[in-house]
């Protein structure tokens, strides 16, 4: 079988850290060529690059940002010299495959993971959003997926039900992401060593936020969050893992002393394994892929109730979700945890890793669809 992925990037993201972990993976069997969309050498774009298996054949298209009409045709020509069995897309490049999925309608299984919720995957893409234009690519798209010449998968139960409503879609198939597993990386004393020397004493607990600076993720609100529990007088520090903190400079400068903006890692897993919590302050998600990093590294979730989290977290035994995506009820949230942090058992989230999370498992069901099983 031969599989085309297209993305926009192998940037430092979850969606794109499973679209390689996914392909290496297909790639043990299948012929498989990844698609990028923007200059890999240009910033972070191509962060994942070095984890690409020598199986996988990687193909950078060096495309300027901005939806481009004419790039329809490129496309055209690639899936004419490339002759593939399926074409998965991710996040909304999605868009420039409509009239293919037609065209090739008969040759080519045209799947689409949805990464987010149905709504914000639409209405976050558009620099002027309008509600016409939502309006149309609302149409667009359910009809594309109602016919079936696009296969919408997606991630989560909540995932699901956003895309069976917003799109009045009987039924989604949900097959939930998967990540291969890391183990800690020969940098991890390393890690162990500047973690200790950030907390002010060796029960100082360790909590870690991983994802880059977006208003998804409600970081302003995480920063208000702990500074409150700083002021209460809690014992705790915050790492924040990520890229483009530094284009929040009031973010960073609200922050308190024991708030530390690390950057961007290539070892993110190591912080995970070296803290005591794992913080996910989002205002919507699909299902998070660090949020099962988080599981694979017993590192206990303290996540809002959106996306996948709701149905991968059970409050108070596998992690701990706030009521709702306010700063009250997620400062509650992180209090419950630093009361009750001891009844959780870490080896059950390995076995949810290992039972639901696995990039194994992941692929096996996407080959079942592509092979229309």
């Amino acid at each position: 079988m031969k599989i085309l992925q297209f993305v926009y990037s192998l940037g430092a993201g979850g969606a794109e850290r499973f679209v390689l972990d996914i392909t290496n993976q297909f790639a043990e069997n299948n012929e498989t060529v990844i698609f990028t969309l923007r200059d890999s050498s240009i910033g972070n774009n191509g962060f994942y690059i070095p984890d690409i298996s020598n199986k996988v054949r990687y193909e950078d298209l060096k495309i300027r940002e901005g939806f481009k009409p004419g790039l329809i045709w490129r496309f055209y020509k690639i899936l004419k010299k490339e002759k593939p069995d399926i074409v998965h897309c991710h996040l909304n490049l999605v868009n420039y495959f409509f009239l293919l999925s037609i065209v090739f309608h008969n040759k080519i299984r045209f799947i689409y993971t949805i990464h987010n919720a149905a709504e914000s995957e639409v209405k976050f893409q558009h620099a002027a959003p309008t509600e016409l234009k939502f309006a149309i690519e609302r149409t667009v798209r359910k009809f594309f997926f109602r016919h079936r010449f696009f296969i919408p998968v997606a991630i989560s139960a909540e995932t699901k039900s956003s895309y069976q409503e917003y799109y009045k879609l009987k039924d989604v198939l949900v097959i939930y992401n998967g990540r291969k597993f890391s183990d800690k990386s020969k940098d991890y004393d390393k890690v162990v060593d500047e973690i200790r020397a950030l907390k002010p004493n060796p029960e100082t607990l360790v909590f870690c936020h991983i994802a880059r600076y977006h208003e998804q993720k409600n970081q302003k609100m995480l920063v208000s969050a702990f500074n409150t529990l700083r002021k209460e007088g809690n014992d705790i520090i915050l790492l924040i893992v990520g890229d483009e903190f530094d284009t929040a400079p009031e973010l960073k400068a609200s922050a308190m002393d024991h708030i530390h903006f690390l950057g961007i890692r290539s070892n993110a897993t190591d912080y995970l394994y070296a803290s005591d919590a794992f913080c996910l302050s989002s205002i919507y998600e699909g299902m998070p892929i660090s949020l099962i990093e988080a599981f694979a590294c017993a590192c206990i979730p303290v996540c809002t109730p959106v996306g996948g989290c709701i149905n991968t977290i059970e409050h108070g035994v596998t992690g701990y979700l706030s009521k709702s995506v306010s700063e009250a009820d997620y400062l509650e949230a992180i209090r419950q945890f630093i009361g009750g942090r001891l009844t959780i058992d870490k080896e059950k989230l390995i076995r949810i890793y290992h039972d639901r999370f696995s990039i194994e498992q992941c692929a096996n069901s996407y080959l079942k669809l592509y092979s229309g099983k």
